[in-house]
């Protein structure tokens, strides 16, 4: 059998931007329910003309659903903390997330799937040239945009890109690259950025630098890196797995089966076969064709976006029956 390995099939997800603004004569953190209100409202009818968005008050929504929220990286942690004065602003498909007082007063995201930094943004500054045309935004000449946190003074952009990386992993390669990323200004971090882990081989690169740099210069920058990691991890995959190739078959379409028969699966451990999968399918011993199927998989089958998708929550068993069948069905369906 011969491997083949797609240029970046299955190693790039997904790429997101995220811009942070603040406004002039308002704190850029809010605590008063009164002045978030106000906020929300300015914000609200500055954006109305850029896409059909419906408004979310994060204090009339449940734990539940706001975690799920966060699973999909609609919402973030920062937001859910403060959700006496947070709002979010979605549109239909959830690629543009527009949190308002969140860690700064306006954080906007935009996500695509693949390597699409640069499309993304474009998307995404339409929607941030009317927040700037209609409030009054913080910015100076010397400093740019003015931030809560230093460390996004400047664009305020944040580029990142979610990789799938086993063979970096497995060869202990991903901490050289974390220091070299970290020597070009770039960061290494998990799913959901700073402090949370690597689930499923499963990174976030982004840009660490937003001061004394252009928009255009970050994403280049991302952008390139991005294209290295693909040809490392590609590099190092036919290293790891190619040298033998029963091993290789034989533990995808073990976690094939684990995958499609069980009858109970936590996350965890559906996480650990569901990338055994994904590489198989790199490697062409598995044949499915959708591989963005299972990432939009990882995120359906979380425990919150689980027990929402359900309609009630539901016992740590009861996910892992309901996950079990979900994944199986699913997985089926893919190969077919």
């Amino acid at each position: 059998m011969a491997f083949t390995l797609d240029a970046t099939r299955g190693n790039i997800i997904m790429s997101r931007i995220r811009l942070a603004r603040n406004l002039n004569g308002y704190p850029f953190v809010i605590k008063s329910v009164p002045l978030a209100k106000d906020i929300i409202k300015k914000v609200n009818r500055a954006v109305v003309k850029c896409d059909t968005f419906n408004l979310f008050y994060m204090s009339n929504f449940s734990d539940l659903k706001l975690e799920a929220m966060k699973e999909r990286h609609l919402i973030s942690q920062n937001l859910i903390d403060n959700k006496l004065c947070g709002a979010a602003l979605i549109n239909a498909d959830e690629s543009i997330s527009i949190m308002i007082n969140e860690e700064d007063v306006i954080r906007e995201q935009c996500f695509m799937r693949g390597l699409r930094v640069s499309e993304a943004y474009k998307k995404l500054s339409q929607i941030d040239d009317e927040l700037v045309k209609n409030l009054d935004i913080a910015y100076t000449e010397k400093w740019g945009y003015l931030t809560a946190c230093p460390t996004n003074l400047g664009t305020g952009l944040r580029a990142s890109v979610m990789m799938f990386l086993p063979a970096l992993t497995e060869s202990g390669k991903i901490d050289d690259l974390a220091l070299e990323a970290k020597r070009l200004g770039l960061t290494i971090r998990g799913v959901y950025g700073e402090g949370s882990r690597a689930e499923g081989y499963v990174y976030q690169i982004s840009n660490e630098v937003t001061l004394g740099v252009t928009e255009s210069e970050i994403l280049a920058q991302v952008e390139e890196a991005v294209e290295r990691i693909c040809v490392a991890e590609r590099a190092e995959m036919k290293k790891l797995f190619a040298r033998n190739k029963l091993k290789v078959m034989d533990r995808s379409r073990r976690s094939f089966g684990i995958l499609t028969n069980a009858l109970m699966l936590t996350y965890d451990e559906f996480l650990r076969h569901l990338a055994q999968v994904k590489i198989g399918i790199m490697l062409d011993v598995i044949n499915i064709k959708d591989i963005e199927k299972l990432d939009d998989l990882m995120v359906s089958v979380r425990p919150a976006n689980l027990c929402d998708g359900y309609g009630k929550t539901l016992s740590e068993i009861d996910r892992d029956l309901v996950r079990a069948e979900i994944v199986g069905k699913q997985l089926l369906k893919l190969k077919e």
